[in-house]
């Protein structure tokens, strides 16, 4: 059973650890077998070694737990092969740590199962041949420390090592991540996969007369591995890749073609050369194209919001201008004095009616900001005033609630390229919403300084606080709080973190506490002036 198998296991929820843990050594022996035969080293050093690969992925999949099946599948492979029992073990310790190591650095990066990013292959390349070094350094060194290989061989055989174990990770580990499910994955049409099967057939037709002449045409299959990546993403270079590198290690193992006149290292170096630009045309270029897609498919959604978001507004605001209208002619009494208890009820709906109104004023500023409208004229302004007058603009409002909003600024001018209205938008929405999330009389404290190249503008409040999970989701559109009373649309910070951003800043939360308040900070690129410099 492949290592594909256990991954089917695992997502009808049929097998368990046990089960696991044999499904996983099984892959790594079946793997291991495979690579011994292409062994030209000692007969156990290998050009291309797919148990690394298949223990890299069956650890991002399951986890480290899986790690003592791979280190039992190690040492039985070994063991028949090995000095001595020892050095098979030692050997198995490096087997067991080269994935370990790899596994934990793509977390690490972030690594994405679906290897749908550039940064993703990126990832999968560092953990190749960093992780691939621990193996071939332990094997190496147990080897010539037992007499099987000559120490001036050392660094041939730990360059064979070290590229056959990241070989494995480069060529095996992205086909079996072409299996795992992804949503901008569908299943191929019959079509589409008669289509598939034609052009991997191709490539194996194409390298198998490649590497049967010494014409050096080996490069003659790159165009149709290209072509599988731009048609088939990742489920078709992968094995193309796999295809056309298995053709090549024959032949190297054979001595057929341009290796029939090669010694050793130029086979190996003929040899990898050839598997590593296979490997990175391959998954790097599924991982471009795919990279380019998701943005495509991005852009188009956000320019098919934004035009949703600005009709539905536009279409929204007259009905509701005229409500506005006749609620207030009602409650002025110019249609006849309305019934005493009608009072009550007429306040509530012109205040829900005026939240309304403000809800429609963010929708469409989210549709401008999503829309990438050509952005204001900016120019350089001193943050200092900004936050200044957004305080002034606050004050009236907390001191109905019997509170205060205080302002700290720095001795000089705090310079950056923005624009006014915008920048004291973000700050007028960080000052009230510490006003409204805050119990009894409120307090805020606003700061305006610069921080070496930053300007910054810190709010802090002795609000409710923000839960540790819901740090950054505070930030998403539509998201209110998780406390019923939790007031306004949700859209406040989402707007003033992309007024940030389109100014190239940012705005965190920097430090809460439920019950002991918290601290917004928007940092923008501090704009050096002749005025900064003399102050």
């Amino acid at each position: 059973m492949s290592i594909l198998g256990s991954m089917a296991l695992r997502r009808a929820g049929l097998a368990g650890d046990g089960l696991r843990l044999v499904v996983v050594a099984a892959a790594y022996a079946v793997g291991a077998r495979l690579g011994l035969e292409l062994a030209i080293v000692n007969g156990q050093v290998t050009p291309v070694w797919p148990p690394t690969g298949i223990a890299v992925v069956a650890m991002l999949i399951f986890g480290a737990r899986v790690w003592p099946a791979i280190a039992i599948a190690a040492f039985a492979v070994n063991l028949p092969l090995g000095p001595h029992p020892l050095g098979s073990a030692v050997i198995a310790i490096g087997n067991t740590l080269a994935p370990l190591s790899a596994s934990y650095l793509l977390r690490a990066t972030g690594f994405r199962l679906q290897l749908d990013r550039l940064r993703d292959a990126a990832g999968l390349i560092l953990a190749a041949l960093a992780g691939m070094a621990i193996s071939a350094t332990i094997g190496s060194i147990v080897l010539v420390s037992a007499g099987r290989v000559d120490f001036s061989a050392f660094p041939q055989t730990w360059a064979v090592w070290w590229t056959g174990d990241a070989m494995g990770v480069l060529l095996v580990a992205p086909f079996l991540l072409g299996f795992v499910p992804a949503p901008q994955r569908p299943p191929l049409r019959w079509r589409r996969r008669v289509e598939l099967a034609l052009l991997l057939a191709t490539v194996f037709l194409v390298t198998l007369v490649e590497f049967q002449n010494q014409l050096r045409l080996e490069y003659l299959v790159f165009p149709l591995i290209m072509l599988a990546a731009l048609r088939f993403r990742l489920l078709g270079a992968a094995p193309a890749a796999l295809i056309a590198s298995g053709v090549a290690v024959w032949a190297a193992v054979n001595g057929t073609g341009p290796f029939a006149t090669e010694s050793l290292l130029q086979k190996m170096i003929t040899l990898q050369v050839f598997n590593v630009f296979v490997a990175l045309s391959s998954f790097v270029l599924a991982s471009y194209v795919e990279t380019r897609d998701a943005a495509q498919r991005a852009r188009v959604a956000s320019e098919t919001k934004s035009e949703f978001l600005r009709i539905a507004a536009h279409e929204l605001r007259s009905p509701l201008s005229v409500l506005a209208g006749y609620l207030s002619l009602l409650s002025a009494g110019d249609l006849g004095k309305p019934p005493e208890g009608w009072r009550g009820p007429l306040e509530i709906l012109m205040a829900k009616t005026a939240e309304l109104n403000n809800v429609m004023d963010q929708l469409l500023e989210v549709a401008r900001l999503d829309g990438d409208v050509m952005a204001p004229a900016r120019q350089v302004i001193d943050l200092r005033l900004v936050a200044a007058e957004a305080v002034a603009r606050a004050r009236p409002r907390a001191s109905l609630a019997g509170g205060e909003v205080e302002i700290e600024v720095g001795p000089g001018p705090v310079h950056v390229m923005g624009d006014a209205n915008q920048l004291g938008h973000v700050v007028d929405n960080l000052i009230n919403n510490a006003l409204a999330y805050s119990k009894g009389s409120p307090h805020v404290s606003v700061r305006a300084m610069g921080e070496n190249s930053q300007a910054v503008v810190q709010v802090v409040d002795q609000g409710i606080g923000v839960s540790d999970d819901m740090r950054e989701a505070i930030f998403e559109p539509f998201r209110r709080g998780e406390h019923d009373h939790a007031p306004g649309s949700g859209l406040g910070l989402y707007i003033s973190r992309e007024l940030a951003r389109a100014h190239g800043g940012s705005l965190t939360l920097a430090s809460t506490s439920p019950g002991g308040g918290s601290t917004f900070v928007l940092a923008l690129p501090r704009r050096v002036t002749e005025t900064t410099i003399r102050a």
